[in-house]
């Protein structure tokens, strides 16, 4: 059998109860009690709210992963002393994402609730953690091998393709662009802008990635130059640019990189791992003009170089033209000198040779009846007629028999 239910019946309320405002005086109680006076707190400013008075989000993650979270009151007649304080000391001001060591009173206010007042605050302490959070990510890249890595690349010589990082409609962005757009309307340097976000929260996301983007463009064609640049700042300003993946994309950069980060007595990553630092975003674009310039110029000096060297040789050649002419016509004239002497000597020689000379030497002409000379002995026959010839004669004379022997000359009688 299915057995009925009872019908509830409403609960009698007790006889002592608290009223809601009773309970939370008392919580004020207990707080008042156990924390009698101002303590320093350690926290993260999750955001900030201006309404005169500062009403800031305190946030802890605690090792457990669990968050602590907390409103902290910063009146306005504490506020502008200490703004005041903590702008001198790392010009600038309080901000979400800052660690901070406040000076705080705790209370609780049965309307608006648990929140601390605070009453001083520990600029050093930021400071300090900041400086403490660079060096452990100095460390990091320098144990990866990658911290020196974009210094030592050659530096550029010239400029023609490079990509700028820089905050979206940045002043000095403006800067850079003044000196450096009549570059690129003169079509000498091509200039990619990537724009990214330089503070909060998103800053670390969005200058990743404008690296990769950057990176991007050099792998499509080789950039000379990747240039990082922001206006001046406040020393929080500058830390949300001390971030772990951003800079090994610019320690790894296969292009050397150039920051103009608008400080020059502050460090950050950026200007640590980069191959060239500069002041200001006008010294970066400076610096690109100046070398562009310089290149012109030596483009210019080469060219005179080459027109003179050119001029040279074409002296040397016409100056080697005419040696070689004179060695070729003293030569000439010192074979044609030869070839005369040689044919004076020649003719000397035949003139030598005449009958009339070679019987000056004591030689004999023989004639045959014709008057023909006779030149051998086997052109002779018995009985022929001979006419013998001197220098200073002649005889005729009957041949006898000849043997086939040779006939000396017949000296002069």
């Amino acid at each position: 059998m299915t057995r009925r239910r009872k019908k509830a019946e409403p609960t009698r309320p007790p006889e002592q109860f608290l009223e809601l405002s009773e309970v939370l005086a008392y919580v004020g109680q207990v707080i008042s009690r156990g924390m009698p006076g101002a303590v320093w707190v350690r926290s993260e400013i999750a955001s900030v709210t201006d309404r005169r008075h500062l009403y800031i989000d305190l946030v802890q993650l605690g090792e457990g992963g669990e968050v602590a979270k907390c409103r902290a009151t910063l009146w306005a007649r504490e506020r502008f002393s200490l703004e005041g304080k903590f702008r001198q000391a790392t010009g600038g001001t309080l901000t979400a994402g800052l660690k901070v060591l406040l000076f705080c009173q705790p209370e609780f206010h049965p309307q608006y609730g648990f929140s601390l007042n605070v009453l001083d605050l520990s600029p050093e302490y930021t400071l300090g953690d900041a400086a403490l959070r660079l060096d452990m990510l100095r460390q990091t890249l320098v144990q990866e091998g990658v911290y020196g890595l974009n210094r030592l690349l050659p530096l550029p010589a010239d400029f023609a393709r490079v990509a700028v990082i820089s905050p979206t409609g940045a002043a000095g962005l403006g800067d850079f662009r003044q000196e450096t757009d009549p570059l690129e309307a003169a079509g000498i340097v091509e200039f990619t802008y990537l724009e990214a976000t330089f503070q909060g929260r998103e800053a670390a996301g969005s200058l990743l990635r404008a690296a990769e983007a950057a990176l991007e463009r050099h792998d499509e064609a080789p950039l000379d130059a990747l240039v990082v640049i922001r206006g001046g700042g406040a020393v929080t300003d500058l830390a949300w640019l001390n971030d772990l993946a951003f800079a090994r994309a610019l320690a790894t950069f296969p292009a050397p990189v150039i920051t103009g980060l608008g400080h020059a007595r502050d460090d950050s990553l950026p200007d640590e791992v980069a191959a060239i630092r500069t002041d200001t975003p006008s010294k970066a674009a400076a610096l690109i003009v100046r070398t562009v310039a310089g290149a012109a110029a030596a483009a210019q000096e080469d060219i005179r170089s080459i027109r003179t060297a050119a001029a040279s040789v074409l002296v040397d050649a016409d100056a080697g033209a005419l040696w070689a002419k004179d060695r070729i016509l003293g030569a000439a004239t010192r074979q044609s000198a030869a070839a005369h002497a040689d044919v004076d000597a020649l003719m000397r020689q035949a003139l030598g040779l005449t009958p009339e000379r070679t019987l000056a030497r004591g030689y004999a002409l023989v004639r045959d009846e014709d008057g023909q000379p006779v030149t051998r002995a086997a052109a002779v026959v018995a009985g022929q007629r001979l006419t013998l010839e001197w220098q200073d004669g002649k005889a005729d004379v009957t041949a006898e028999s000849f043997a086939s022997t040779s006939v000396s000359p017949i000296p002069t009688v």
